[in-house]
């Protein structure tokens, strides 16, 4: 009998870049956000506002993350992230709070820094053990161009939020900028970018590109991994290139519905998911291959990547 149980607010825990093994908490409908960036994993942006409101109930998130919690499962970090910006959320710093005080558990806050220019934002943002921001624009235009954003959002407002946020937070300060062939990847773009990140100063800047399909109806290809490694010098401190960490459940000991609501919040390719279930790649296919037969899954190439993408829940 599968007595695994169903999550509607968290989901994973999942193999992070960044974070080792990330259990996700999603405080937004799908999808809703601030931007509606070209890069995005989870689609185009249905509701694009940056209304903040308690967009699902804290109560039943807390709930949740207690019966995990109850059941001594581990995660190396527990996350704010998934179909849209947390902070748009008016209590993720309660969120936060009831995570800290739960147990020895890490917090992690991942936003697109759109809102950060609030106060009151920044003052429960500073609540994370660790805070990642974004910053792949270097002014108004390419702002605009690659996010994409609601009404009121602005790279300067952006900008002012992201270096009071520095000032402010305790804890670890993380930047991720994100490189896209066509948008802002020409070398003067970089060292623009490279400059503006300087005036963080962060305590990491996370380099990336497109590793999962772009589902937000742009066609955005992968920036070479040799030119991510000769730009990342000229970032303060220097760039890193983020790889896998973390160990999770192979997909042969999840449920159809486990994977499913995964794979809808954090598509993931073949091989990373036998790489960090210590599965071979072929039991992984095997373990997808009746989703593909009933037509609820895609397996499709991404730049030489194979991914699973969701098609029907």
């Amino acid at each position: 009998m599968n007595t695994e149980l169903k999550y509607q607010y968290l989901f994973g825990p999942v193999p992070s870049r960044r974070l080792g093994l990330s259990l996700g908490v999603d405080l937004n409908p799908v999808k809703v956000c601030t931007e509606d960036c070209v890069f995005c994993q989870v689609g185009r942006t249905t509701e694009l506002t940056s209304a903040r409101k308690e967009w699902v109930p804290t109560s039943a998130v807390l709930a949740e993350f207690d019966r995990w919690a109850g059941g001594g499962h581990r995660a190396d970090y527990v996350t704010l992230s998934g179909s849209g910006e947390p902070t748009m959320h008016l209590r993720f710093g309660d969120v936060l709070r009831h995570v800290k005080a739960s147990g020895p558990f890490k917090t992690a806050l991942l936003s697109n820094g759109s809102l950060m220019w609030m106060p009151e934002v920044r003052r429960d943002a500073a609540e994370a053990d660790v805070v990642k921001v974004t910053l792949s624009a270097w002014d108004e235009a390419s702002f605009a161009r690659i996010h994409r954003p609601a009404a009121g959002v602005t790279f300067a407002r952006l900008l002012e939020g992201e270096r009071a946020l520095r000032k402010e937070h305790p804890g670890q300060l993380w930047i991720e900028v994100m490189l896209l062939p066509g948008f802002n990847d020409e070398p003067e773009q970089v060292k623009a970018i490279a400059e503006l990140a300087k005036s963080l100063h962060a305590d990491a800047v996370h380099l990336n590109t497109t590793t999962r399909p772009a589902m937000a109806g742009v066609e955005v290809p992968r920036v070479p991994e040799a030119w991510l490694r000769t730009v990342a010098p000229w970032f303060s401190p220097p760039a890193e290139i983020p790889v896998f960490t973390g160990r999770t459940k192979s997909p042969a000991e999840m449920s159809d519905s486990a994977l499913m609501e995964l794979l809808a919040r954090h598509p993931i390719a073949l091989e990373a998911m036998a790489e960090t279930s210590g599965a071979e790649i072929a039991a992984v296919e095997r373990r997808l291959a009746p989703l593909v037969a009933a037509g609820r899954l895609a397996i499709e190439d991404h730049d030489g990547m194979r991914m699973a993408r969701v098609l029907v829940q």
